[in-house]
């Protein structure tokens, strides 16, 4: 058993996010940024895997860093330099990491990323900052034109190490912030010197969780009591022609759109309820 006053201080890392609210230009070049990001990572795993089958090979970060250099002087693909050379660093140390929990038995065996899911960039040293710009402060991205809004919930507790930009399925951009911070222990339930105050938490389907003490958590249930609104939206988009003159016809993108906002609002909905349960479960009790 660890207490407090046993506790030595440590630094850890933790993850800040934000929602971003870039301009139209700047959703322009977010979108090439997170096109190259996505064809590095996908040729670099098709490069690393067809290396490994056919010739017995296994490339290293340092091999397709040096490939990527020589692949972006090529003509059909010159237009990578375009885009900042270190979100697409960052794309081959994502699939680096993959392969590392592939082989650790952390997870399966990495696939190709698709436009059609979330859409992420990644950001290190210099390549980003926090700067003001009439008395707000805003995000600065390399090869970005101008400076990006954010919605600032909370203050960093430090300066950021790194930045993802995402963008999701409903076209809503954030932007996670990893930073250092010192941790703290929370204080003990009880206070100190008595007993350990302990919970049992059984999970079920009626009640998202039974606690020892008797309460229900519940279990709302936000999908089943909003579902008349996605059925209808998701109605709207059947209706739609799906291809137009130009390949995807605008109605139907802009339909498809609040279909995902509407998904995007319940799956949100969703995790605070499960986030401000837990925290509470963390502050009330000692021993779960």
């Amino acid at each position: 058993m660890i207490f407090a006053d046993n506790v030595m201080k440590h630094e850890i890392k933790r993850t800040y996010r934000y929602r971003l609210y870039p301009s139209e230009a700047q959703k322009a070049e977010l979108a090439r940024t997170f096109g190259c990001s996505r064809w590095v990572y996908n040729w670099a795993l098709e490069t690393k895997t067809k290396a490994y089958y056919q010739d017995e090979e296994s490339l290293s970060f340092t091999d397709l860093s040096g490939r990527l250099t020589s692949k972006k002087k090529e003509e059909e693909t010159e237009w990578l330099s375009e885009v900042s050379a270190v979100t697409l660093q960052q794309s081959l140390r994502n699939l680096n990491q993959a392969f590392t929990n592939f082989f650790e038995d952390r997870a399966e065996y990495p696939s190709f990323k698709s436009k059609k899911a979330g859409q992420t960039a990644r950001y290190v040293g210099t390549a980003f900052d926090i700067r003001e710009e009439n008395g707000k402060r805003k995000l600065r991205l390399s090869k970005m034109p101008g400076l990006i809004n954010i919605r600032w919930s909370r203050e960093l507790p430090s300066e950021p190490s790194s930045c993802t930009v995402t963008k999701n399925a409903a076209g809503q951009y954030h932007v996670c912030f990893v930073c250092t911070e010192e941790a703290h222990l929370l204080p003990r339930a009880d206070g100190e010197g008595g007993d350990l105050e302990p919970v049992g938490v059984d999970l079920g389907i009626e009640s998202l969780a039974v606690l020892s003490t008797g309460e229900k958590a519940g279990n709302p249930r936000w999908f089943e009591n909003e579902q008349e609104r996605p059925r209808r939206e998701q109605q709207k988009l059947s209706r739609k022609e799906k291809k137009g003159l130009g390949g995807l016809s605008n109605n139907w993108e802009r339909q498809r759109k609040r279909v995902a906002k509407v998904h995007q609002r319940i799956q949100d909905r969703r995790k605070d309820f499960i986030e401000k349960l837990t925290t509470r479960l963390a502050h009330d009790f000692d021993v779960i």
